[in-house]
Parts: C-alpha cells; sequence; structure tokens
C-alpha cells in the first residue's frame, strides 16, 4: 500500500479542529501521516491540535492554498490527502478513494458531502443543492473540491502545487484540477465516500460568501479562460449570471423607466424559479417542504453571484493589460 498523507488547513477553526482531525485518526486505514497547517489562527486552534498525536505546521495567515502547499511538501506520502477543518470524514474515507488509484491511469479521486449539522435549516438548503449537482456527477469527473481530494504526488509536483494567489477557499481546487486536466492527468469521483460538513448556518452569511465566490471566479475565468468546473455546473448555471444581472439592472432602474415595470416582474419571476430542479431535488430527497425556502436563498445567492463578478471584473481588465 503505498504512503498516506493527510493535510488539513485550519483558520480560527477551534470549534471543529478537533472532530475533523480525530475522525482522521480513526480511518480505517491506519499509519496515516497528519498534518494540520494553521494559517496564523488567534484562537484556540494551536491548543486543539498539539493535543492530539498530528503534525503541527503554522505560517502567517496566507490562505488555505498557501497553508495546503506547506502541508503537502512538509508530509512523505506518495498519495496525499486533503480535507478541510470543518469537516469530519467518515471512517472509511481514505480506504475508499485509496481503492480508485489502483487504476495507474488516475492521478487524483474524490468524494461527496454529508451534512453535519442538520438541524439548520440554512445548512440543509446548501447541502441538497451540492447533492443535486453531485447527484449528475459520474465515475469520472473533470473537476474535484479540496474538501475530499486525493492527489498522487508526482501529480502536484508537476502541477506546482495550488495557486497562493487564491486568498479565500473559493477557486483554488478548480485552477488546480483544470491544471490537471490539461496535462493530461484523469480524476475518480465516488459519490457514496463522504465527508460531513458543518455548512453555514446563517443565510446572510452564506450569500456574502457566495459574493466572494463570484469575485473569485472571474480570478478562474482571466487566468484559466475558464471556470475549471465543466460537468459540475449545467445551463441553468450559465443561465444565472445574465439574468440575475438583467433583473437586478431592471429593477433598480424600474422607478425611473416605468416601461421596464412588467420587464423587471418577468426577469425576477424567472431569476426566482431558475433554480427549481435544485430545489425540488431537496425537497423530495429531505422529505421535508420547508426545503421550498431554499428557493428564496438560492434567489439573494443569485444577485451575490452577479455583484461579485462585477466587482471581480477587474481581473479581466488587469488580464487585458498584460
Amino acid at each position: 500500500m503505498p504512503k498516506v498523507s493527510v493535510v488539513v488547513p485550519v483558520y480560527n477553526g477551534a470549534r471543529t479542529i478537533g472532530l475533523a482531525v480525530d475522525a482522521l485518526l480513526a480511518q480505517t486505514v491506519k499509519d496515516l501521516e497528519v498534518l494540520v497547517v494553521d494559517d496564523g489562527s488567534t484562537d484556540g486552534t494551536a491548543a486543539a491540535v498539539r493535543s492530539r498525536p498530528v503534525k503541527y505546521l503554522r505560517q502567517e495567515n496566507a490562505g488555505p492554498a498557501k497553508a495546503r502547499n506547506l502541508g503537502w511538501r512538509s508530509s512523505s506520502g506518495e498519495i496525499v490527502f486533503f480535507t478541510d477543518s470543518d469537516c469530519v470524514p467518515e471512517p472509511r474515507w481514505v480506504e475508499k478513494l485509496l481503492a480508485l488509484f489502483s487504476d495507474p491511469s488516475v492521478s487524483a479521486a474524490g468524494g461527496s458531502y454529508g451534512i453535519r449539522n442538520p438541524e439548520s435549516l440554512v445548512a440543509q438548503c446548501i447541502h441538497y443543492d451540492i447533492q443535486y449537482r453531485h447527484a449528475r456527477l459520474g465515475a469520472e469527473v473533470s473537476y474535484l473540491g479540496s474538501f475530499s481530494l486525493a492527489v498522487r504526488r508526482s501529480a502536484l509536483e508537476e502541477a506546482g502545487g495550488f495557486d497562493e494567489s487564491f486568498r479565500i477557499a473559493c477557486g483554488e481546487d478548480s485552477d488546480l484540477s483544470f491544471r490537471l486536466r490539461k496535462a493530461g492527468h484523469r480524476f475518480r469521483f465516488e459519490k457514496d465516500c463522504l465527508v460531513y460538513h458543518h455548512f453555514p448556518t446563517g443565510a446572510v452569511h452564506f450569500v456574502r460568501q457566495q459574493f466572494w465566490r463570484g469575485y473569485w471566479i472571474m480570478k478562474l475565468l482571466a487566468k484559466n479562460g475558464s471556470t475549471g468546473a465543466p460537468g459540475y455546473s449545467n445551463f441553468l448555471d450559465a443561465l444565472q449570471p445574465p439574468l440575475f444581472a438583467a433583473a437586478l439592472t431592471c429593477l433598480a432602474a424600474s422607478p425611473f423607466v416605468p416601461e421596464l415595470r412588467l420587464p423587471a416582474l418577468a426577469l425576477n419571476l424567472a431569476a426566482f424559479l431558475v433554480n427549481s430542479p435544485s430545489v425540488l431535488f431537496g425537497v423530495r430527497a429531505s422529505g421535508s417542504p420547508r426545503l421550498f425556502c431554499s428557493a428564496v436563498l438560492f434567489y439573494f445567492r443569485g444577485f451575490a453571484w452577479v455583484l461579485g463578478l462585477a466587482w471581480g471584473a477587474g481581473f479581466l481588465l488587469k488580464d487585458g493589460r498584460k
């Protein structure tokens, strides 16, 4: 069996990092090298990690991409696993993903999410939206998220690891996937391999998070000419930015241009309904009609995406001046 290392970046994660590390220490695959990289935390993260038999590394706050790079470059594994400090991997997480590397042509593998905090309605809405996307994926994919990721060390070395200019947990895994795929590497996906995630529980926090997602997507687009995740998104996802942009523009202008009131109403109704497939999936999968409220959450998410994309347009302008 190849030597396995697991890297967990963390920033002010004292509340959840102990659960994550304990789950790694309880894996069915033993003798794992576990490295926790503290990205300049100011809470009790260090104490929580140092009380457990894992390798603790620390850097000045620079983001998860740099933390992951420090981790895998300090590790000795032939295959390097990555997960997040707010994720709790199931006991067979390493075992299930490791099995996918029996095919020597596979360079990276990943799994799906479970939900750690199902008591939160907002968390459930987010969880089932991701499950809707993951349910469409096959065994071979073009994108893997760093919350549940295993990569051959040789592939990481060839790619140069994560791009450290991505300063938050958004876009850096898509960028790595894009570069690995461009170099000819194959990815496998196992939807029954789960890490249980603490999803956001506040609607405002989630919408703000989606604003920054839109912002960093523009960096991906400027750098690679692609968002780096074909197959994960579909036509309705591609439709949303122009739809929400038009809806927002007409809504803002309609008090001054009465002729735009009806188009504004129609566009906003379309924007509200565009996520219906995901909403209906969540209601059916959860068995709870409460999940219909995700339509409202995703409606505001769409506007946050548009504003983030607009704010991040400077990446394209900067790229055009080079």
